[in-house]
């Protein structure tokens, strides 16, 4: 090797040294910079010049060093982990914040307690029930139902008012995600183009990107790989969110109401609700997320705040509709009280259908905060009105009512269905009103949208052998009036596609009748008893028994009943049991992402420490070559005197 060869070499010596001090510095100026990463020389001979060759092989002399490139500290195993994690962090966060937002409604945190409405109540018919004819304890009661209904409806209102409400944080999240989305493309085409000659590497850039994709995972999980052109490609549920140097984006829609039509028999879609849903907008995909499924840890749907959002708020407004009922055995019995063929067979599927509904009940209503704390407490003050209601109307069950014709209020025209099952006012044991006339079939709690009677007005008193008296006589079915003719109080029954005939908060009131005429409330005995319209202390008593009776199952899942007191503070227990269990988690998923970010940054960090002594390596380095070229400089100065 000639000695303006070895120049070479020297040169190159100072060169590398030389980036390696550029590198070390570049990582001293960032030490506190958020989001960068640790630069390292990889530096490897130049090439070689074969000088002789001999039998044992080739003599080469080397031509120097060179810097093969400026990588990253990374390990990107720990970069998906990190970010699987703190995107679990974040779906709990929401479901914490919301569990405690509907606690706040309930306000058992604060002393103001719905429980004391339902408290007034219970206090009120034990006044009632050892003094049924005092005005001020029947008007008190009235007045603490209506109250204990606005309460209900107050809160009810609150939780789907909060839902509602959600749709701003969605709204603003998904444009964050569209933002990081656009910012991740246009730093694929900016690190390609760095990259593209192959001489060095845009770690500034990848740096940027990194934190970007960090500050995405917060938002949602996704997945992600790297191209041979240094560009991400990132998805989410399979569905494309940045391609090379394009970001696809999502949008809010408002979601579908499906309404049965009884026309068409078929489910229709004309309506919308006012909540959001997240669809794609631009990459040909439909919904972002599936919000139809229980979230799960191991399908990693328990991950990013926008999905925990959207779990949290659930997919509409439930109503006790939504609470499965297990059927009974008895409720298939034949008329001679026995389960027939018929009777069981019809119980098994009824039994499928029930396991059926319990399995939509958990990836739905049950997988939402908000929709199952909605449906569980509807449910409770669907089980009080109704128990009220009952005592006030108590209705029989017939079979045999087929062919009776009549005329309602309006004059128009009833036939009752033969083989149809229907559901009449008693009146032969109903309490009767205070009024003159002894009014029957008045309710407490009436739905908005329609009565709870229709009332047949028949010529002749119609009967049934299923309703018979202690000596097996039938009893009439329908009231006779003073004119001589009878009315039937036939049940409009509730239908689970018409919100307006159900007994749900959203549609409910105290009967106006009552209300406007306190008379008209059914508190004195029916004359058929023999009592001479003295007021029934039984009425009371009745329902401070049912008050304390197990009424219906707060989980379908689980199978203890539970009376009303008992419902509600089982209720609000439970909802303060999962915030707990979701804290828990939070807590872990800090803890995690923290340990997870400490390795992270043993790896990617800078160390001043470690810096420091590259630093005095590189300079020594270079100190060493810039000898070694004086020493080569001296030999070739001496060899031209000589030789001169």
């Amino acid at each position: 090797m000639s000695l303006f060869t070895s120049f070479g070499v020297g040169v190159s010596g100072l060169r590398t040294s030389q980036s390696g001090l550029n590198t070390t510095a570049h990582n001293l100026a960032n030490t506190n910079t958020v989001g960068y990463t640790r630069q390292q020389n990889i530096n490897t001979d130049t090439y070689y010049r074969t000088v002789k060759l001999n039998e044992s092989g080739k003599l080469k002399s080397g031509l120097g060093t060179t810097v093969a490139e400026v990588r990253q500290i990374r390990d990107i195993f720990l970069d998906k982990e990190y970010r699987l994690e703190v995107s679990r962090q974040s779906f709990y966060e929401k479901q914490v914040e919301c569990g405690q937002e509907v606690e706040d409604v309930l306000g058992e945190t604060e002393g103001v307690e719905f429980r004391e409405a339902m408290n007034d109540i219970w206090n009120n018919l034990q006044d009632l029930s050892t003094n049924p004819e005092s005005v001020v304890n029947r008007e008190l009661f009235i007045s603490q139902t209506e109250s204990f209904l606005e309460k209900a409806k107050d809160i009810y209102s609150a939780i789907s008012d909060y839902q509602i409400g959600l749709n701003n944080e969605i709204s603003v999240q998904v444009n964050k995600i569209n933002a990081i989305s656009d910012k991740i493309a246009k730093y694929n085409g900016l690190i390609a183009k760095a990259e593209a000659s192959g001489v060095e590497n845009a770690n500034d850039y990848r740096d940027a990107r990194n934190q970007l994709m960090d500050e995405l995972a917060g938002f949602t999980y996704f997945t992600y790989n790297e191209d041979s052109k240094g560009m991400v490609q990132i998805y989410i549920n399979n569905a494309p969110l940045v391609l090379e140097t394009k970001g696809y984006h999502m949008g809010c829609e408002k979601m579908k109401i499906q309404e049965f039509n009884e026309e068409t028999q078929e489910f229709e879609t004309n309506k919308t609700s006012p909540m959001y849903k997240v669809v794609w907008k631009d990459n040909g995909y439909g919904e972002v997320y599936n919000v139809d499924e229980a979230y799960s840890k191991e399908k990693k749907t328990d991950t990013g705040s926008l999905l925990g959002l959207l779990t949290a708020r659930g997919s509409g407004f439930a109503t006790y509709k939504d609470m499965p009922v297990e059927p009974k055995e008895s409720d298939f019995y034949n008329e001679d009280g026995e389960l027939d063929d018929v009777g069981l067979e019809a119980f098994k599927v009824a039994k499928e259908e029930y396991k059926e509904s319990v399995k939509k009940y958990n990836n739905t209503t049950g997988n939402s905060i908000l929709t199952r704390v909605e449906a569980q407490f509807d449910q409770l003050i669907n089980g009080i009105v109704n128990m009220i209601n009952s005592v006030f109307c108590p209705e029989i069950s017939l079979k045999s009512l087929g062919g009776i014709l009549g005329t309602n209020q309006d004059g128009e025209e009833i036939t009752l269905e033969d083989g149809k099952s229907y559901k009449i006012l008693d009146v032969v044991n109903c309490p009767v009103g205070a009024d003159d006339d002894a009014t029957v079939g008045n309710e407490l709690f009436a739905r908005t949208g329609i009565k709870r009677y229709t009332v047949i007005n028949l010529d002749s008193q119609v009967y049934s052998s299923e309703h018979v008296d202690e000596e097996g006589n039938e009893i009439g079915l329908a009231r006779q009036n003073p004119d001589g003719t009878y009315s039937l109080y036939v049940y409009n029954e509730e239908d689970e596609s018409d919100i307006s005939t159900m007994y749900t908060l959203d549609n409910l009131e105290i009967n106006k009748d009552i209300l406007a005429n306190y008379s008209l409330l059914a508190v004195k005995a029916n004359e058929s008893k023999g009592m001479n319209g003295a007021y029934d202390q039984d009425i009371y008593k009745e329902m401070i028994s049912n008050w304390g009776k197990e009424f219906a199952v707060l989980d379908p899942d689980k199978l203890t009943s539970y009376s009303f007191d008992d419902y509600y503070t089982e209720m609000v227990g439970a909802l303060g049991t999962q915030d707990n269990i979701w804290a828990g988690k939070v807590d872990n998923q800090e803890k995690l992402t923290e340990s997870i970010e400490d390795r992270r940054q043993q790896i990617s960090g800078v160390s001043t420490e470690e810096e420091l002594v590259n630093l005095l390596t590189y300079q020594h380095a270079y100190n060493a070559a810039s000898r070694y070229i004086n020493t080569v400089d001296q030999m070739l100065q001496y060899l031209i005197e000589k030789l001169g």
